[in-house]
């Protein structure tokens, strides 16, 4: 079903207003298919509605990646992406504030009208 742009949905305009800052985070955190499938979640979030089971399945994705929930993994990327970056870092804090937009947005998901 084609987007309506008369209407926003709150997920939707989270993604698309973050979209340069949640690349650059899954850059950082997942390294470049990390990235490339962020921004196929935005291009995805441009014209498709509802929120497709494929949709869903990014954004859990990008919330895990977020919420550093494979970074114990020494199997993964991420556990080595993780341990590159500095603590202290101000992008550790934007990382943070994705992630909490992110699950307040997705919060507004209505997962019924899919």
């Amino acid at each position: 079903m084609p987007r309506d742009y008369q209407f926003t949905p709150r997920h939707v305009d989270f993604i698309l207003t973050n979209a340069g800052a949640l690349c650059s985070a899954a850059s950082l955190l997942g390294g470049d298919a990390a990235e490339k499938r962020v921004k196929r979640l935005v291009d995805d979030m441009c014209i498709v509605s509802p929120v497709t089971r494929s949709m869903n399945r990014q954004l859990d994705m990008l919330e895990d990646l977020l919420a550093l929930r494979h970074v114990d993994d020494p199997e993964r990327i991420e556990a080595e992406r993780f341990a590159m970056i500095d603590p202290g870092s101000p992008v550790v804090e934007e990382i943070c504030l994705l992630l909490d937009g992110l699950r307040e947005a997705r919060s507004s998901i209505d997962y019924f009208a899919a």
